[in-house]
């Protein structure tokens, strides 16, 4: 009778960790947003807006090793498509090959930015990630002021649910939202805020 006993305590015991383990864990990644969206509501920010110092922050390029912003690629006139990802996102790796195909058959209109939003991850990840899938772009791993500037502006939910997709034109900053945009729906959405 006492062996039943203790190992109704000890698997109850065992259960409830694992419950614990897992909450624990669960919070501490972003959360993969795998819906396809198709009419994003876009929302757009002044890039003299004070909430917007995050623009210029500067990142490293994870392949390159140079320098760069935000808002040194905006002034070069193109219009700088920025996703947040994370290396173990397959929904990530899905948008920023959507953004490749379409930068293959426009060259010229537009920048990608790469941004790994996931604290758990650094720059040689992020290295070897995009060396792997061979984007096109500048990639980075965020420090942190800059993920709390985007936070700041966007709202929690933009550090929680990945990707995310900005578009950033010299008038305006614009947040797409989270989640798959195909590259139709990026062409659009690039005609419509950077017109």
């Amino acid at each position: 009778m006492h062996n039943i006993r203790y190992r109704r305590v000890l698997i109850t015991g065992l259960c409830f960790f694992l419950i614990l383990m897992t909450l624990a864990t669960a919070s501490e990644q972003p959360k993969e947003v795998s819906k396809e969206v198709t009419n994003p509501d876009v929302n757009a920010t002044q890039p003299s807006d004070p909430g917007l110092a995050w623009t210029k922050i500067p990142m490293t390029d994870a392949v390159t090793g140079e320098q760069f912003s935000i808002d040194q690629l905006a002034k070069t006139g193109k219009p700088v498509l920025i996703h947040t990802f994370a290396v173990w996102c397959p929904a990530c790796s899905m948008q920023l090959g959507e953004s490749e195909n379409m930068l293959t058959t426009s060259p010229d209109a537009f920048t990608i930015v790469g941004i790994d939003i996931d604290p758990n991850e650094n720059q040689n990840m992020v290295k070897q990630h995009i060396e792997k899938e061979k984007y096109a772009g500048h990639f980075a791993a965020a420090p942190k002021e800059l993920t709390r500037g985007m936070v700041g502006t966007f709202g929690t939910s933009f550090a929680l649910e990945l990707p995310q997709t900005v578009i950033v034109c010299s008038k305006t900053v614009n947040h797409m939202g989270s989640g798959l945009f195909r590259a139709q729906t990026l062409k659009s959405a690039l005609s419509q805020v950077c017109a």
